[in-house]
């Protein structure tokens, strides 16, 4: 016998299909595929083959298309089936926009199918007759899930201890949170942020933030155009792909807007902060950091007064077109002191007369003075005056990077000293506040106000710099919180698919475990865009402050390996589903011995019980078709109890703590469930007399 075989997604497109329709077909054909090597020769098609792939009736070859029923048109000569999920009441039985939206009509065509649950094959039958040819056959999985069964026997789950994905991650631990914003930690606060996120390769990040170019998630900033992005919050940031550690240097081209034109502007990335001057037209910047702390965020701050009063109504601070990340190999020495003196060295200066004998007369209230290289650490700044002119008794502002010092002037004080501790990265000096006025000769028309003669920046001394230490080894050295303490909760869910109630699993999961901070909700978006979710995590983040307990979003495309270890590392898996067609996660999970919390609706009847899995209630609720756009109610899915959620998240935690042998219990019955229901061996049978019914017919 001989199977072809057609899903519209396969190897090289799924990984930037997760949330598009019908991606999980892939999945699910990839299950089936050893079990129909049982039976035959197995030819995969890259495309559907159509009515005329084979003229004549050919004995012994079978059509398998893993689509919904309306996309199932294969060839005359062989029998088409569909191999499909369902998990609703009813099958459109409608066209509301081409014929073959009419599954019953489309399924009656085909004679036969292939679905993955008893519920979904009573909906069938309901509706097609009850001696419509309809098999039940779950994804065979079960026998694939036997190391992890084994593994998970040998070792108990750890939660996040130990787990490292190559994924963004977005941390409720990594950030500052109130009722108002969500801002990311700095430095060692935020060296939660890189738990999950894999270690940066050193390899060139180059990113532009134009329309429609590929740029990491921004936060905190307008709609892009076609040079670039302007911000909007006065702490706005990016997420980077991987975590950035040891010395590097940052190429950004930036401008600030209105107000902000000449305003020192922050640039944070772990522990290390640099500053610089935007300027009114957009200027390439190179600042050179040593990260000790993995960052995954590089954020801006300073911009606190944002444009109001212009012509454009958007609330903008700066704007922002492309940015750079290179590993230094050898980097400068911030740490090294510098003596400038204005009257012989050759400077960069702003709002200064030219040098004289003496130094510089400044000019402006307002002065800037540009560093020859960029400085680092606890800097003595020693100004040695010539003169004060029109500045004595005034307080004025010396600011270096971003810290601000005040000094009072005095006509018999030529020399001033200030100690301004952990600087970052800068390249500039500015002098703000300074009084200025005429000479009091008439053949000179300049504006003077502070004689500089020399500006000394000495460095103490710092110790050697040395490469950040890699995330493992950084997270050996914290000590680690009991084993019985830690609990992780892992739910995998496209947000975009009103069924999941994702909403309800982690408001149910924080008001349950708020005041544990071993405990964690890790929610695995399984959507090609993150950006569309953001605001609705952030608003999670500030709409339940305070708790203890942690939520964390992980994005991207899992390898096989980094899901295996999420499966390991689990202690639940959650689903809160209004219908589920047979939720591959969830059987994967359960089949490795991990209990459940989830409802017993739709597909889930068939394994789901009291047994292995903390139940949620839920009951019918009017719908519609997912893919109707009349959206008329024709069926209905199923409404979850929110408070049996909640329940089951309190009750789940005080097994894990209090009863580990209950806990054993309940990921033994969850294999031997899934076992009844997944396993090969059911699997083959059922597919089996499937087989034989076409062959009765003379069909296979």
């Amino acid at each position: 016998m001989k199977f072809l075989v057609y899903c519209p997604l396969n190897r090289d497109n799924i990984a930037t299909s997760l949330g598009t329709a019908d991606y999980s077909y892939y999945f699910v054909m990839q299950r089936f595929l050893p079990l129909l090597q049982e039976f035959g020769e197995v030819e995969v098609l890259p495309e559907p083959p159509g009515e005329e792939a084979a003229d004549a009736p050919q004995q012994g070859l079978v059509y398998l298309a893993f689509t919904p029923p309306d996309k199932a048109v294969g060839p005359r000569a062989c029998p088409v089936v569909p191999v499909f999920a369902w998990e609703y009441s009813t099958i459109p039985y409608e066209a509301f926009r081409n014929p073959s939206d009419n599954w019953v009509a489309d399924l009656r065509a085909t004679g036969r199918a292939i679905t993955h649950s008893s519920y979904a094959a009573a909906v069938v039958r309901e509706q097609l007759g009850q001696d419509y040819d309809i098999a039940c056959i779950p994804a065979p999985l079960w026998d694939a899930c036997g190391p992890l069964r084994a593994q998970r026997k040998q070792a108990p789950p750890r939660g996040l201890q130990g787990l490292e994905l190559a994924c963004k991650v977005i941390d409720s631990r990594s950030y500052d949170i109130s009722n108002t914003a969500v801002r990311p930690k700095t430095g060692s606060e935020g060296e939660q942020a890189r738990l999950l996120a894999q270690p940066w390769d050193g390899e060139p990040l180059a990113y532009s933030f134009a329309r429609g170019e590929p740029c990491p998630t921004l936060v905190g900033f307008n709609d892009a155009e076609p040079w670039g992005v302007w911000s909007r919050s006065g702490y706005p940031w990016l997420m980077l792909d991987a975590a950035i550690s040891g010395d590097v240097e940052i190429e950004i081209s930036l401008r600030g807007y209105a107000h902000n034109i000449d305003q020192p502007l922050g640039i944070e990335l772990g522990d290390c902060t640099a500053h610089l001057l935007l300027t009114d037209s957009l200027a390439t910047h190179r600042l050179q950091m040593h990260v000790a702390v993995p960052a995954t965020f590089l954020a801006f701050n300073g911009v606190e007064k944002r444009a109001v009063g212009m012509d454009d109504p958007r609330d903008i601070g700066f704007g922002l077109a492309s940015l750079q990340i290179r590993r230094l190999d050898n980097p400068p020495l911030l740490h090294s002191s510098q003596l400038l003196d204005l009257a012989a060295d050759e400077l960069v200066l702003e709002g200064f007369n030219p040098p004289e004998t003496a130094g510089c007369w400044t000019a402006a209230s307002r002065c800037t003075v540009h560093l020859p290289r960029a400085i680092a650490g606890d800097i003595t700044l020693r100004l040695e005056l010539f003169h004060l002119l029109h500045n004595h008794g005034r307080e004025i502002e010396l600011w270096l990077g971003g810290s601000r010092r005040t000094l009072t002037l005095d006509k018999d004080t030529a020399v001033y000293e200030l100690q301004l501790p952990a600087i970052g990265p800068t390249r500039f000096l500015r002098f703000d506040g300074l009084g200025h006025g005429s000479s009091g000769e008439e053949t000179d028309t300049r504006e003077f106000g502070l004689g500089i003669a020399r500006i000394s920046l000495a460095v103490a001394d710092a110790p050697q710099q040395q490469a950040a230490p890699a995330a493992t080894q950084a997270r050996a050295a914290r000590p680690p919180r009991p084993a019985r303490d830690e609990i992780l909760y892992t739910t995998i869910l496209n947000p975009n698919d009103g069924r999941k109630n994702w909403e309800d699993i982690i408001t149910a999961f924080v008001y349950a475990l708020r005041h544990r901070p071993g405990a964690t909700l890790l929610v695995k978006i399984a959507n090609e865009d993150l950006d569309m979710f953001f605001e609705d995590i952030f608003t999670f983040y500030m709409r339940l402050h305070p708790f203890q307990c942690r939520v964390v979003f992980i994005h991207g495309y899992l390898t096989d390996d980094q899901y295996r270890q999420l499966i390991l590392h689990s202690h639940y898996i959650v689903n809160a589903s209004r219908g589920e067609g047979q939720c591959l996660p969830l059987m994967e999970f359960m089949s490795a011995g991990v209990p459940a919390i989830a409802p017993r609706n739709t597909a889930m009847l068939d394994y789901i019980d009291s047994a292995n899995a903390f139940l949620v209630e839920s009951s019918p609720e009017l719908a519609y078709w997912p893919h109707d756009p009349r959206q008329v109610l024709r069926t209905y899915w199923h409404r979850i109890n929110w408070q049996t959620l909640y329940q089951a998240f309190v009750d789940s935690e005080a097994l894990f703590r209090r009863s580990p042998r209950g806990y054993r219990r309940m990921g033994e019955a969850a294999i031997t469930a899934l076992q009844r229901f997944c396993s090969m061996d059911v699997a083959r049978a059922s597919f089996g007399e499937f087989l034989a019914r076409l062959q009765e017919k003379g069909e296979g």
